[in-house]
């Protein structure tokens, strides 16, 4: 059953410089109960650590605390029109 499950399962990585949205769960910035948004955003991912944990930069340039799990972020797609 763990080799289906495996085989089926995607992997998601982030290049340096890529675009992220944070879940706002994880974060805790603001409490912003059921109606509030699940995700905040977007980040700047800077640097890929070990596995799976990223360093991430708001818009402003200024460096986030502590280091975030892929799990708790997804990618911040730019539509151009």
């Amino acid at each position: 059953m763990e080799k289906y499950y495996n085989s089926k399962v995607q992997s998601t990585s982030f290049k340096p410089g890529d675009l992220v949205y944070r879940n706002n769960d994880a974060s805790r910035a603001e409490d912003t109960g059921k109606l509030g948004p699940k995700w905040e955003g977007p980040y700047e991912a800077t640097e890929a650590l070990r596995r799976g944990a990223y360093r991430l930069r708001d818009r402003d340039g200024k460096q986030l605390p502590g280091t975030w799990n892929v799990s708790n972020l997804k990618k911040y797609y730019i539509h151009k029109m």
